[in-house]
């Protein structure tokens, strides 16, 4: 049986493969989209001023557009990377067993797990889906020829403005990648954070560890503790009492800033509390993981700081 860390590695390796591979494609998917939107719009009826006719021909378009740029992302690629996807959640669940089959020896998952999975899976598949997609991404693009064509507007204005919805800028991600990689990540860590807090409480553990890998757009509340969740660290694992200081922003002597508007540090869900931060975690797209251990593996030093 492998180590707790190493299976805590083991799933985070396991989260980041599946979310890199479904969301590294999205923005070629978008490319695709405005190559389909310019070949779409090249077949709009234009006056000689080049403003765009409200004609039949125009009118049909604006029915099909949405369909078109609908199953240019809904290919077989992306039913496949979906699909992908949707079966990590399995093996989120094989791990985290064996996790706390590493720390708690032989135990019974309680039943409401499997249906926290399917319910999971569920919400993803209807945000990720053909359905979804139509009205978050493709529809706003009709809605903009929509607006061309009755207002007369030029092939060129449609096209810029079509670009700007769905295309990148300045190094920044496109509305589809903005979109499906946050319910992606969301679905998938929560999933992960929900599994480990029922078998937590389901075994009356009091003590976590805060783990994960960091990158350029992780929040200074993650940054810091991570920072002091290393060996040695003062929060290498934290005590359930230890969690409302945390939501406060004080990680060991560092004030992380507060989101004015939540009192939370920034980036973390409205509503976070004690009760659901081992679910909710850092917040909006956190791939951290919050583990619950057992007292016994917890430092003398660090349980002496806890009173009875």
């Amino acid at each position: 049986m492998p180590t707790p860390e190493k299976l805590i590695a083991d799933l985070e390796d396991t989260i980041a493969e599946a979310l890199d591979r479904f969301n590294g494609r999205l923005p070629k998917v978008e490319q695709d989209m405005y190559a389909r939107i310019l070949e779409l719009s090249a077949d709009l009826e234009t006056d000689k001023g080049g403003r765009i006719k409200p004609s039949m021909k125009n009118i049909r378009l604006i029915g099909k557009i949405k369909e078109e740029l609908t199953n240019t992302i809904f290919d077989s690629q992306y039913k496949k990377e979906l699909a992908n996807l949707i079966d990590t959640y399995d093996k989120v669940s094989t791990i985290q067993a064996q996790y706390f089959t590493s720390v708690a020896g032989k135990f019974t998952a309680p039943a409401i797990v499997k249906e926290v999975q399917k319910l999971a899976i569920e919400s993803v598949t209807d945000q990720l889906g053909r359905e979804a997609m139509g009205v978050n991404i493709s529809a706003p693009i009709r809605a903009m020829l929509n607006q061309a064509i009755t207002t007369g507007g030029t092939r060129k204005e449609f096209t810029e403005q079509a670009r700007k919805f769905l295309l990148a800028e300045d190094g920044g991600k496109g509305t589809l990648t903005k979109y499906a990689s946050l319910i992606a990540t969301d679905s998938l860590n929560t999933y992960s954070a929900t599994y480990n807090s029922l078998l937590t409480d389901d075994l009356g553990f009091v003590w976590f560890k805060y783990s994960g890998s960091l990158k350029e757009t992780s929040r200074d509340f993650c940054r810091e503790l991570i920072d002091v969740s290393g060996k040695g660290g003062c929060l290498e694992y934290i005590h359930i009492s230890q969690i409302p200081a945390l939501l406060e922003g004080h990680i060991c002597d560092v004030t992380v800033p507060l989101y004015d508007k939540t009192g939370l540090p920034e980036g973390m869900k409205d509503g976070t509390n004690t009760a659901n931060f081992r679910i909710n975690r850092g917040g909006w797209n956190c791939n951290h993981q919050l583990s619950g251990v057992p007292t016994a593996i917890v430092p003398k030093r660090l349980r002496d700081l806890i009173p009875e």
